[in-house]
């Protein structure tokens, strides 16, 4: 464990860490549950890492119910470069650190999907006469198995882009396409909450389970270490989640869009739109849309908005005029 908190203070990226990792062939703990069952020895991801690195378990303490106390297990890792690391990963977020970066301005990053494939796609580039640069997104099962898997394997990432924001444009001079919008808007609002409280009560038994093993374990010696470890693991991404749920919870109840708002966001999205950088451009996309699903054999695009997206355009856009 001491050589991955080296690396990445080496590396400074948990993208870059991964990928070393990955090349020793180094994978994570891998255990047998009480039930027989095999749990770890998967690659390294952003995610388990992160989990790794920020898991003072490590310093020889143990955290309950957001409580910090000494532990009976020895220190893996010294405070000193325990901290140094922290302060790295508040830096870096994350995403990546310094290699994660939408260098080509793609409006749609991380919100495209091809339909047929069922998976995402990607921004990538060409270029023509050493100065001509065309833009597309890749369907990631094309880009990953080759072309002839994926009977759309691209799109020109101008053109999808122009379709879905002359889309949101569109809202606010069409009464028909409005009215669809906001029962469109309510009912998933409708269905997130649903589906957020059904979380919550699996959440909360969750950590129940965990909390009641915790103690179990907290007064054994450092044979528990690892189990600690991965139980501390679970128990605060059971509580970060269920903090999160709860707080999508009372934002959707609180969500209330009438006409009047979904227009006014909408007429002041098309002058504000052409001032607004492009970073700022894919920032108010991705707050007002979740999906854009790409069918490229049936030629059809469809937009799904988040539930509070229309509320959430109409709170920036707002903060946007007064600023121009």
């Amino acid at each position: 464990m001491r050589g991955i908190f080296e690396l990445y203070l080496e590396r400074q990226s948990l993208i870059e860490t991964a990928k070393e990792l990955d090349a020793r062939g180094w994978t994570t703990k891998r255990w047998i549950t009480r039930k027989g069952h095999e749990r770890g020895g998967k690659p390294w991801g952003k995610n388990s890492l992160f989990k790794l690195l920020t898991n003072r378990i490590y310093l020889g303490k143990i955290t309950y119910k957001d409580e910090v106390y000494e532990g009976e297990h020895p220190a893996i890792v010294d405070e000193d470069i325990f901290e140094r690391l922290q302060r790295l990963l508040k830096r870096n977020g994350r995403s990546g650190g310094k290699h994660v970066r939408n260098r080509f301005g793609a409006l749609l990053k991380g919100l495209i999907r091809c339909v047929p494939c069922e998976c995402g796609m990607v921004p990538t580039h060409s270029t023509k006469n050493g100065n001509k640069r065309y833009r597309y997104y890749v369907c990631q099962n094309a880009q990953s198995r080759g072309w002839h898997t994926c009977p759309s394997p691209s799109v020109s990432a101008p053109e999808l882009e122009r379709f879905v924001i002359d889309q949101i444009k569109s809202i606010g001079r069409d009464t028909d396409l409005l009215a669809e919008t906001l029962r469109e808007s309510r009912h998933q609002r409708e269905e997130a909450i649903g589906r957020l409280e059904a979380e919550k009560r699996a959440l909360e038994r969750e950590l129940n389970r965990h909390n009641v093993e915790l103690r179990k374990l907290a007064g054994q010696d450092g044979s528990a270490t690892d189990r600690l470890a991965d139980l501390q693991d679970r128990i605060r991404t059971a509580e970060q989640r269920a903090t999160e749920v709860r707080e999508q919870i009372i934002a959707l109840s609180r969500e209330l869009v009438d006409a009047r708002e979904v227009g006014n966001a909408c007429r002041l999205f098309d002058p504000l739109w052409e001032t607004l950088t492009a970073r700022e451009q894919a920032r108010i996309l991705h707050l007002l849309i979740k999906a854009v699903d790409y069918d490229g054999p049936n030629g059809t695009v469809s937009i799904t908005f988040h539930p509070t997206g229309i509320k959430t355009l109409a709170d920036e856009l707002s903060q946007q005029e007064v600023i121009a």
